[in-house]
């Protein structure tokens, strides 16, 4: 493993992991909306992918984990931004084709990067956010309450309302309808953050898809029993799709 670092377009330093065999394939891990690069998932994936022979980079976006930024700026657009990144990083390190994993916020983030970026060549999500504009309708009280104070409490770090304002501005339905490349959708039957509804709503925009429901997960896929034949399912995936 190599620690790796590089700067986003805001002139952040940001922090990753570079793992497997060099070469011209590469799959970059995102995390989800509080997590790290650290996470259970991003972890396990990563070592099955290593062990696989495939270069992997799993990186913290700007505000997370090792990466400069604060999290109260966090928005779609900075995280889009901090993947251009690091796709940007691996083309310097000799990869022309890219597989992008993403869980929750950084499966949305991943779709929509790749319809607008044709060397992402497949993409693997698990509990994406189809909807990143209608948290207002999901969670009214939620979200009034986030706008009158200015900021919301996620995990004990406070997030700005620019977030509320920017996710209005990404359409993930919309974005993987254009996508030509493979895409992967694992979803948990008991996601009681992002509804299985935007699982299916993905699945059916798509043109090139797999849809995988999976019984008695939840949004983390926290039990071993499900996250774990999940990962192998999306190494197996890049393998044959990158």
């Amino acid at each position: 493993m190599t620690r790796v670092c590089f700067r986003n377009h805001r002139g952040e330093t940001l922090v990753g992991d570079l793992e497997g065999d060099p070469g011209e394939v590469a799959v970059v891990l995102c995390h989800g909306m509080m997590s790290s690069r650290k996470s259970p998932k991003i972890e396990y994936l990563s070592s099955l992918l290593t062990k696989r022979g495939v270069m992997n980079l799993r990186f913290d976006f700007s505000g997370r984990g090792e990466s400069e930024g604060e999290v109260r700026d966090l928005t779609y657009s900075r995280q889009k931004e901090d993947l251009d990144s690091a796709i940007e990083y691996l083309a310097s390190e000799g990869v022309e084709r890219v597989g992008a994993f993403g869980s929750s916020m950084g499966g949305a983030v991943a779709l929509l990067t790749a319809a607008r970026d044709e060397r992402i060549s497949a993409i693997g999500t698990i509990a994406a956010v189809a909807y990143p504009g209608v948290l207002e309708e999901r969670y009214p009280q939620g979200v009034h309450q986030w706008r009158k104070a200015g900021e919301m409490d996620f995990q004990g770090e406070m997030v700005g309302t620019s977030f509320l304002d920017d996710a209005m501005m990404h359409d993930v339905v919309a974005a993987v309808g254009v996508i030509r490349a493979p895409i992967l959708v694992i979803h948990g039957l008991l996601d009681e953050t992002v509804p299985v509804s935007d699982a299916h709503d993905i699945a059916s925009a798509a043109r090139n898809v797999s849809l995988n429901l999976v019984d008695g997960a939840d949004h983390r896929f926290s039990n071993p029993v499900h996250m774990r034949p999940a990962m192998h399912e999306l190494v197996d995936f890049f393998l044959r799709e990158v």
